[in-house]
């Protein structure tokens, strides 16, 4: 499945920045189960469970390992701390 509007993604930790600009899908897992967020997702909060994350922008695919993490998404932003 091909998307084209973006959000703007930061994955941080206290340390270091994973991922930081416009991204077109996000997917992570929690307690419920897995999930994806796209843009104009709902505003949304909520802890990861340990996962990879996976991040598709208009330069690929990355993967990112996380232990735990908080995930928050207002309006057309997304942030994730992660290893917190």
């Amino acid at each position: 499945m091909k998307f084209k509007k973006t959000f703007s993604l930061t994955i941080f930790s206290p340390f270091q920045t994973y991922f930081e600009g416009p991204a077109l899908l996000l997917s992570a897992k929690n307690k419920s189960g897995p999930f994806d967020i796209l843009a104009d997702h709902a505003n949304f909060l909520c802890l990861l469970s340990p996962c990879e994350l996976v991040v598709q922008s208009a330069k690929g695919i990355e993967k990112i390992p996380v232990e735990r993490g908080l995930v928050e998404v207002t309006n057309t932003e997304a942030y994730v701390f992660v290893n917190i």
